[in-house]
């Protein structure tokens, strides 16, 4: 794995914040970010930090000793990085995972900020029921997330992911939560045949889909995805991912990631800085990011989701 743990140390008085991860480089956080210090007058600056799994310690470390205000944490650290934290947030103790790290003068707490972002950006464009099952693809850190959220909801749960040990530990967590139902299945095309029938929500929280791997889906190309099911992709990146353009071409509603990626984004900069998030300005310089185009447009910017379906 690529150890880019070099952080540009120029400009003696700037605060520095990270993005903790392995793959960091297709990452728009350090845009959105970035956009948002510089509209509220901040000397802070946001860098993606690719580390190996060895030198999380030796980072957060680091992030003590020079008082860095906070990190986001992506893939793989998410739950990694618990055990290594002062204090965790009940945010971040209810799905296990964190995303979000506030550094108060050396005590590093870990807060989850995926969640939240998820339910608001999925409830501006669809209308969640309070029962119905719900089909989620992966097991990791934002999977806890997405799981969370729905059966907070009131949704049944069945997970696919490559991980099957992960993935019921996840479940198990969930089901400790309050869920009322929640199964786990091998990722097996037979899996996607028997989980989908009555389906009313798919989420992928894999990276399947991402840049450069855009021609990628989870969902078998040769499966019809649930006719009465909207369709969630975690991915941004592209914004018209290949899972989106499968639901398009089924005429199922569907979004990408980046609305989920521009709000939590905005709670964790209210975390580390006290101040509300410039969200218009965050989404200005995403949308800058994603090349203005109109499935950015039509996928993070807009609540109708008759406008989402007609993009």
């Amino acid at each position: 794995m690529r150890n880019n743990s070099t952080f540009d140390r120029s400009g003696a008085g700037v605060k520095k914040v990270v993005l903790l991860g392995a793959p960091v480089a297709h990452s728009f956080s350090p845009t959105i970010q970035n956009a948002a210090f510089k509209e509220a007058d901040l000397d802070w600056r946001y860098q993606a930090l690719e580390i190996a799994p060895g030198n999380l310690g030796a980072t957060l470390a680091r992030m003590r000793e020079e008082g860095w205000p906070g990190a986001n944490v992506t893939i793989p650290f998410k739950e990694a990085v618990s055990p290594l934290l002062d204090e965790i947030d009940p945010s971040a103790d209810q799905t296990s995972a964190v995303n979000t790290i506030v550094n108060n003068n050396g005590h590093l707490v870990g807060h989850n900020t995926d969640l939240r972002g998820f339910m608001t950006d999925l409830k501006a464009h669809w209308q969640v029921p309070s029962a119905g099952p719900s089909l989620i693809l992966g097991a990791g850190g934002a999977a806890r997330a997405v799981a969370f959220g729905l059966a907070g909801e009131g949704l049944d749960l069945t997970f696919i992911a490559r991980s099957r040990g992960r993935a019921e530990r996840l479940a198990e967590d969930v089901r400790r939560g309050g869920a009322a139902d929640v199964a786990t299945r091998p990722w097996a095309r037979e899996s996607f045949v028997n989980s989908s029938s009555q389906c009313i929500l798919v989420v992928n929280a894999t990276p399947l889909g991402m840049m450069p791997n855009i021609r990628k889906s989870p969902w078998p190309d040769d499966l019809p995805l649930p006719p009465d099911a909207f369709v969630y992709d975690l991915v941004y990146s592209p914004p018209e991912t290949r899972l989106v353009q499968q639901a398009q071409q089924s005429g199922i509603e569907a979004v990408s990631g980046a609305g989920m990626l521009l709000e939590q984004a905005a709670l964790s900069f209210e975390l580390w800085t006290g101040q509300t998030a410039p969200r218009e300005r965050m989404r200005a310089a995403l949308g800058k990011a994603l090349g203005r185009s109109s499935a950015w447009g039509k996928l993070a910017g807009q609540p109708n989701r008759r406008e989402v379906l007609d993009a």
